[in-house]
């Protein structure tokens, strides 16, 4: 329903939601990670850091921290 997000430059391989349902975030084939609003603009520049494509995001229980995980064998 509604449009497209646009922002990432290849495929996304994972969303989740905040804890408060305000925030979401995403990682990508891009090598980045990227936080929206609930709307789907995009808040800031994406998160790089990763060297090869995130597979995997997702926020602590209490909302205030990202985690994500690559294909180059990080964790951040």
């Amino acid at each position: 329903i509604g449009q497209p997000w646009r922002g990432h430059e290849k495929e996304v391989n994972s969303v989740a939601f905040s804890p408060d349902g305000k925030w979401i975030i995403s990682a990508s084939n891009d090598s980045t990670v990227r936080l929206w609003d609930i709307d789907g603009n995009p808040i800031g520049q994406p998160w790089r850091g990763h060297e090869k494509e995130v597979n995997s995001v997702a926020f602590s229980p209490d909302g205030k921290w990202i985690i994500s995980a690559s294909n180059d064998s990080t964790v951040r």
